[in-house]
């Protein structure tokens, strides 16, 4: 018996303004067989938007991003591009899954240049569109129907049909046949390779070599035995006729003479022979300071150790919370600046950001006004250089900016609850001077650990971790295909802006809202 195939789904990301436009696709696909979801169609009142529209892209099969001059214009954080770029790390290499679909002439943001894109005010633009949706359907074993034709070209003119002179007769049931024209072959466009990241290669630990320690039990007992031998010996009776005196002649009376009380002429060794480990003096630590000054100037906070918890119960990668205890350590107290990161460039240590301008600013990273914004455009190879290398500290790992950002009591944001933009640069467009929302910081003074950019962590990502990690010092899985970044930034929602809310991309990734920050171990 056939399994009837299921239609292939669809998500149509889109600029408010351009809702009547994405209306007409989503109509057009519909007629054509596509199980298309629009935020306009398919949410309903009461719904947690937010919810639905990140369970549609992870249920969808192709996300279209309908890009326009509206779309990328200043200030438009569309939030759905984020979650797609997500669901796509988890896709096999060379499979469809994210198409730039313009609907004008326009510029692809950064984020989206990887994938190349169809323009659908080209006369054969939907045609190629419904091309790639095909390979597509039959690569997953999904339906994509023909439509009827009821629903005119929404992107181009239709052509129009001249009649021929003279009339033609009116056909009759013996005249009439049919003419099926055929259907073009479906050519599957070719992709562009994917680059594989290498598992980090560990380095074994060194075996350490040498003569075992002489336990202190089995020296108490040689000496004891030969303290024990000298004794005897003492109290020998043969000793004793060494030192005895001369007899005193006498007529009748006789006498035992007792052998004399006789000091040895070399030390005895008594007291030192019982000391036990127990007896020796443990140095006090030094109290470890709240904040240092590293030699490059950075400033730097502590984070105690203890243990915190980890993960919520929000989405299923942050599942289940749990216990993790963690060594003392410490992080910056600030994001990596343009300033700072230059200085790294300038040495010849690390190399440029990938552009110089922000979302909004085309002379940014080395103009001296935003000297102390976050250095953006870098990916997590670059991180990793100017912690390591420039600063001799690290990236910090996933568990210790979590509990950098929230602390030992399970709070959802670094202020406690609730969100607001007084608190983070969520509000704001681009990015913003770190250290700007006082109101903002975590429990252990650190700031912009939600909002203004993601940040890079030295782990990789995986979103079952959680349910067999490590309880101590987590160093996240051995390999993988996307690094974690956390915090939020100034693009996205107030929902990811969460202390315990993960995100992940590959360590070749570039975007104007992605930074970083170090730790160092004490």
């Amino acid at each position: 018996m056939l399994t009837e195939k299921r239609p292939l789904r669809v998500f149509l990301c889109h600029a408010h303004n351009d809702v009547a436009a994405v209306r007409a696709l989503y109509a057009r696909l519909s007629a054509d067989g596509v199980d298309a979801w629009l935020d306009k169609e398919k949410l309903l009142p009461g719904q947690d938007w937010e919810y639905e529209i990140r369970k549609a892209v992870r249920e969808a099969d192709v996300v279209v991003v309908c890009l326009s001059k509206h779309f990328n214009q200043a200030g438009f954080r569309q939030k759905e591009v984020r979650l797609a770029l997500d669901t796509a790390m988890e896709q096999p290499e060379g499979e469809i899954f994210i198409i730039p679909a313009r609907l004008e002439e326009c510029t692809a943001p950064e984020s989206m240049r990887r994938y190349h894109w169809v323009d659908l005010f080209e006369e054969d633009g939907y045609e190629r569109l419904m091309r790639a949706l095909q390979v597509r359907a039959e690569r997953i074993g999904a339906e994509l129907r023909a439509g009827r034709g009821s629903i005119s070209d929404i992107f181009k003119k239709p052509a129009v049909k001249r009649r021929t002179t003279p009339k033609p007769k009116p056909e009759t049931p013996a005249s009439r046949k049919k003419e099926t024209a055929p259907k073009p072959k479906n050519e599957p466009e070719k992709l562009a390779p994917q680059k594989s990241v290498p598992a980090p290669q560990v380095e074994p630990k060194p075996e350490t070599k040498g003569r075992k320690p002489i336990k202190t039990e089995v020296i108490v007992a040689i000496i004891g035995a030969a303290a024990t031998i000298i004794a005897g010996i003492l109290g020998s009776p043969y000793i004793g006729k060494w030192f005895e005196p001369a007899p005193i002649p006498t007529a009748t009376a006789t006498f035992t003479v007792s052998p004399p009380t006789f000091t040895p002429a070399f030390p005895t060794r008594t007291p030192a022979l019982t000391l036990t480990p127990t007896e020796f003096v443990t140095p006090t630590a030094t109290p470890l300071l709240d904040e240092i000054t590293d030699p490059k100037g950075v400033t730097m906070r502590l984070v105690p150790a203890g243990t915190f918890t980890m993960g919520s119960t929000a989405y299923d990668d942050e599942k289940p919370p749990h216990q993790v205890d963690l060594d003392a350590f410490y992080m910056d107290k600030y994001e990596v600046t343009n300033a700072l990161y230059k200085a790294c460039v300038d040495a010849g240590v690390c190399s440029a950001p990938n552009n110089t301008g922000s979302y909004t600013r085309s002379s940014y990273y080395g103009d001296s006004q935003y000297d102390n914004f976050p250095v953006i455009y870098v990916d997590w190879n670059q991180a990793k250089t100017y912690c390591e290398t420039w600063r001799g500290t690290r990236l910090p790992t996933e568990a210790e900016w979590e509990k950098a950002a929230r602390g030992t009591d399970e709070r959802t944001y670094p202020w406690v609850e609730g969100i607001d933009c007084s608190k983070a640069n969520y509000c704001e467009g681009d990015t913003t001077e770190v250290g700007s929302y006082e109101s903002g910081t975590s429990p252990f003074g650190l700031y912009d650990m939600a909002g203004n950019v993601w940040e890079w962590v030295a782990d990789w990502y995986s979103e079952t971790y959680y349910q067999n990690s490590p309880s101590s010092n987590p160093l996240g899985p051995d390999s993988g295909q996307g690094r974690v970044l956390r915090g939020g930034s100034w693009y996205d929602y107030e929902g990811y802006l969460r202390a315990s809310n993960r995100n992940r991309y590959s360590p070749y990734s570039i975007d104007g809202y992605i930074g970083f920050r170090c730790a160092r171990s004490p």
